[in-house]
């Protein structure tokens, strides 16, 4: 199978979308397929971020017509959700085009539905693009539509899809998967029980991965325990720009670490702190919650998405409704107070992530390929 990948993200390995499009492809490419990518670098741009998502899926068609032309003709395309409305039209009028993929890390939709039921639980504005009709969520859901396959992230997004329509064996739930570097790496810390302490946030600084309630959760628990520590890491920002959000004295207990370069530097940042904290408000499956699984350490995260399928709370970690800063400081205080809680949960989330390989994702991912190649043979002989 000759397959053809398309994201708009940037083309490394560091991203959580591009690891996975690698991890599982190096996988896919091992049993015999060929695979190929697009990613942002490849597409005409402007500065403008609104006009960049508008316009990037009306290339991908000739970009595909191109390549054909050059002798690259693939079986399948697998294209990022947001971007695969115009192919989808494209696909209607030209049966010869190849069967589409549509891949999902979180539905543009009910991103837009959490944004604005999170900005009204905290009294924050609502931008005036979310409270009008959203071009490019219809753009989104016009190729959930049409695609001839989806594969989701979490279990909420397929439960959406069947309620919008959309038949089950259309449908595909995926999962992250992580390196078996992390699990040696997990299995031995596990094992040695060596003593660590630290909350750990790892991803993008900002309102969707729940900023908003970690400052003050962190905070008072910080207060109360003189020697604990936080980091901040991958947030790809100045490192002032987090401090500023802490009180004064906290700040010397707060460290920032803008860029992480190899999974070594991961897999050392996980050693040494013991709670690992994602209080998002909305997610596909986050690959750092089932590395920081991997690695032992205690998860405290929201109950929705991904995250509710990989925690069960009370179990292998703990969960807290979405914008609830009380829980969330809570559950904090626990494990800071109970270390033999912390290690218990950390034991049972490594025992968790055995499960999710790259080699599992990418099986999940070719059965997914191979319905959407029947759909297509399906769709090429009675009308769709």
């Amino acid at each position: 199978m000759r397959i053809l990948r398309i994201a708009n993200v940037p083309n490394n390995r560091t991203g959580g979308m591009s690891r996975t499009m690698y991890c599982t492809g190096d996988i896919l490419s091992a049993q015999g397929h060929q695979v190929d990518y697009l990613f942002a670098e490849s597409f005409q741009a402007t500065k403008s971020s609104f006009w960049r998502k508008l316009t990037i899926p009306l290339q991908i068609p000739k970009l595909i017509d191109r390549l054909a032309r050059e002798g690259k003709k693939y079986d399948l395309v697998d294209i990022h959700e947001p971007l695969a409305a115009p192919y989808c039209i494209a696909k209607q009028i030209r049966k010869d085009l190849p069967p589409v993929v549509l891949f999902s890390y979180g539905i543009q939709k009910r991103n837009r539905q959490a944004t604005i039921a999170y900005n009204r639980q905290k009294n924050l504005p609502i931008p005036l693009s979310l409270r009008y009709v959203d071009i490019l969520t219809l753009q989104s859901t016009y190729g959930l539509r049409h695609a001839n396959h989806i594969i989701c992230s979490n279990s909420e997004d397929i439960a959406y899809l069947k309620q919008m329509g959309v038949p089950g064996n259309r449908l595909t739930q995926h999962h992250s998967g992580v390196e078996p570097e992390f699990i040696l790496a997990g299995n031995a810390a596990v094992k040695s029980g060596y003593p660590r302490s630290g909350i750990l946030f790892l991803g993008t600084w900002s309102l969707r991965k729940g900023k908003l309630d970690l400052v003050p959760a962190v905070s008072q628990v910080m207060q109360r325990h003189s020697s604990l520590s936080f980091t901040v890491a991958g947030c790809s920002l100045d490192p002032d720009i987090v401090l500023a959000e802490f009180a004064p004295d906290l700040r010397h207990r707060v460290k920032v670490i803008p860029q992480l370069s190899s999974n070594e530097e991961l897999i050392e940042l996980y050693r040494q702190n013991s709670i690992f904290a994602l209080p998002s408000y909305f997610e596909g499956q986050p690959l750092v919650t089932i590395e920081a699984a991997a690695m032992g350490l205690a998860i405290v995260t929201t109950n929705i998405c991904g995250m509710a399928d990989l925690i069960e709370s009370g179990v292998d970690g703990l969960t807290v409704p979405v914008g609830d800063i009380a829980a969330l400081t809570d559950c904090l205080e626990r494990l800071a107070n109970d270390e033999l809680l912390a290690r218990r949960l950390g034991e049972a989330a490594n025992q968790k992530a055995q499960t999710y390989t790259w080699a599992s994702a990418a099986d999940k991912i070719a059965l997914a390929y191979e319905r959407a190649i029947e759909d297509d043979a399906k769709r090429g002989k009675f009308p769709p």
